[in-house]
């Protein structure tokens, strides 16, 4: 007793650090931004939505990507997703390459190049150790990729190598200056986190007894009511040190099952790539007009540039 008041106590089994397989094995379940596009005609029509909602909703990709200026290029996009920045690659005249680290990627970005009647490569690779020999691409291309991986710096050194000289790469990380991280993800979710457990207090042994035997449920992003279930399942296994910023961002940037999503400031970015050279940034992404219509499109672009959630970062070897 302390104060006269109870001490809840959770008896943890801490799990170990995220690996390359628990990527993966999230990541795995879909191609990323599938569950964006609930109907479709058929696979035609499913790509067509997609690439339409992709850069309705992600304006800022064909701004700061030069996909017209690959024509003859040997580009290499690390995650590819359904495809889609493959396909404008491809459809520019670029000798494109997608790897990713899932079965599920892969193949649905070879359905799409076959249905848009494009070539490229594909190959299942780990970002951290890329088969390429050094010097094989003129542009490598990431976009919200390398922030996934164990070892971010270790896939920044993999894109360096990979790069001819003087060979561009555009990658983009999460931001931690962003609104979604210091007030959505570090004050809103952690909060409402926070009121689930408190709500559960005094049963928290045995919750965590039915929680370990909890089956992986796949849920990908926070939309789904799901997700606060999971979240307090987490904290069973994990404990208080769940809601530290360092561990919890990883399960709030598109899941609470996702294994690892780092975000980070601009000097950090900036020192992953301390080994290139014309180092500039670029902050991109608020959403606004995505959920509420009536808000100017203006207002949207100004806060995107300077709180948004992505971090692109644009490096020369």
């Amino acid at each position: 007793m302390l104060g006269g008041a109870p001490v809840f106590r959770l008896n943890v089994r801490m799990k170990s650090e995220p690996n390359i397989s628990e990527v993966h094995t999230f990541w795995n379940t879909e191609a990323c931004g599938t569950h964006f596009v609930e109907h479709a005609k058929n696979e035609k029509d499913f790509f067509e939505r997609f690439r339409e909602y992709r850069y309705r909703t992600e304006w800022h990709i064909p701004l700061l990507v030069p996909f017209a200026e690959t024509k003859g290029k040997k580009v290499l996009e690390i995650g590819i997703g359904n495809g889609a920045e493959g396909v404008m690659f491809s459809s520019n005249g670029a000798d494109y390459t997608g790897v990713d680290l899932t079965e599920a990627a892969l193949e649905a970005t070879r359905r799409h190049f076959a249905v848009m009647g494009l070539a490229g490569t594909f190959q299942k690779e780990n970002a951290e150790q890329l088969s390429f020999p050094e010097g094989s691409f003129d542009l490598v291309f990431s976009h919200g990729v390398l922030h996934h991986t164990p070892n971010t710096q270790a896939a920044i050194n993999e894109v360096h190598r990979v790069l001819k000289p003087d060979g561009r790469a555009i990658i983009m990380l999460y931001h931690r200056r962003s609104f979604n991280y210091c007030i959505r993800i570090m004050a809103y979710m952690r909060l409402r986190v926070l009121l689930k457990i408190l709500s559960r207090m005094g049963r928290w042994n045995s919750d965590r007894k039915k929680a370990s035997a909890a089956a992986f449920q796949g849920v990908r992003g926070n939309r789904n009511r799901q997700i606060w279930d999971i979240h307090y399942r987490n904290f069973l296994m994990h404990g208080w040190g769940y809601l530290r910023a360092k561990k919890f961002v990883h399960h709030c940037a598109d899941g609470p099952e996702c294994p690892i999503a780092y975000a980070f400031s601009r000097a950090e970015a900036l020192r992953l790539f301390s080994g290139f050279r014309d180092l500039r940034t670029a902050v991109a992404h608020f959403p606004l007009t995505r959920y509420w219509k009536r808000i100017p499109f203006g207002v949207e672009k100004f806060l995107a540039r300077k709180i948004g959630w992505y971090l692109f970062i644009f490096a020369r070897k």
